[in-house]
């Protein structure tokens, strides 16, 4: 009988430790699944966040080069501007200012030669 005992409690302590090592790959399985889920969603903030950095760099961008373009725009009107004034303003001798000149000295020629 005492050897029946001994099989029963072998067998007893048998199935218990199979129950505890089941225990254990489930815990272990549980965790692989858990730190594979914290990864997924770990990798989907990230991409997520390169997406909405990618987007928000294109407005940037888009937004400079619209900037650009107006500064461009203005400096060309600004030139306009400032080759329009100089050019009013200067004072260029036309075909008909020099024939005017040239009466002039002919008739001070004649004024100093009459003397």
């Amino acid at each position: 009988m005492l050897s029946q005992e001994n099989l029963n409690r072998s067998f007893a302590m048998a199935d218990s430790a199979f129950e505890k090592m089941w225990d254990m790959w489930l815990v272990g399985l549980g965790s692989m699944s858990w730190s594979q889920e914290q990864l997924e969603n770990m990798v989907k903030k990230y991409l997520e966040q390169r997406k909405t950095a990618r987007e928000e760099s294109t407005k940037i961008i888009e937004e400079l080069m619209q900037q650009v373009k107006k500064n461009q725009q203005q400096m060309n009107s600004m030139i306009q501007e400032a080759v329009k004034v100089a050019m009013e303003n200067i004072n260029i001798p036309t075909f008909n200012t020099l024939d005017e000149l040239k009466k002039k000295v002919d008739d001070l020629s004649k004024k100093v030669n009459e003397l």
